[in-house]
């Protein structure tokens, strides 16, 4: 009967700190994901101001040169203006978005920052347009900074904490 509840014990706080431990990753994820979005956007705004891309074979190459999930957004957009489904450029912008959000540990603050683009991507020159993207990469570096900050003050409480309340739920139920 004692191995039964060591071995429960042992379960109960096993799991609780993978719980914790799945918590503090995501939370570092999310820093991770927006520098790789802003290096794409940097990637996009060179393609469209100095190689002059079309805009679906921008989104292609930026959606090869990043990766999973970053390179999701681009490749959905892509697909999504190459259906001729009759979609413009933003529309095609925010489906991959939505596809971005299934996938990614980005905040809604993050993704309304990326909506912004779906009304400046492929209705300007590439001057305009080289002006927006160099704005939204530096609100993303904004974002990512707030994100890091997030991380330092609660990676660690996840991690512990996870532990700490399998422990307490192991001592209440004693």
């Amino acid at each position: 009967m004692a191995w039964f509840k060591m071995i429960g014990t042992a379960l109960i706080i096993s799991s609780m700190g993978a719980w914790g431990l799945s918590g503090a990753r995501g939370i570092g994820r999310r820093t991770e994901e927006l520098k790789e979005l802003r290096f794409a956007i940097a990637f996009l705004e060179k393609e469209i101001t100095y190689m002059h891309t079309p805009l679906t074979r921008a989104f292609e190459r930026t959606a090869r040169m990043c990766h999973q999930p970053v390179s999701a957004l681009f490749m959905e957009s892509a697909i999504n203006l190459k259906a001729g489904q009759g979609l413009t450029a933003g529309e095609a912008w925010m489906q991959g978005i939505k596809h971005l959000h299934i996938k990614s540990n980005l905040k809604e603050n993050d993704l309304e920052i990326l909506a912004t683009a779906a009304h400046h991507l492929g209705m300007s020159d590439s001057s305009d347009q080289r002006k927006f993207l160099v704005l939204m990469q530096e609100e993303i570096k904004v974002q990512e900074e707030k994100a890091r900050q997030e991380q330092e003050a609660n990676q660690k409480l996840w991690s512990y904490g996870g532990f700490i309340m399998g422990i307490v739920i192991v001592l209440l139920l004693i």
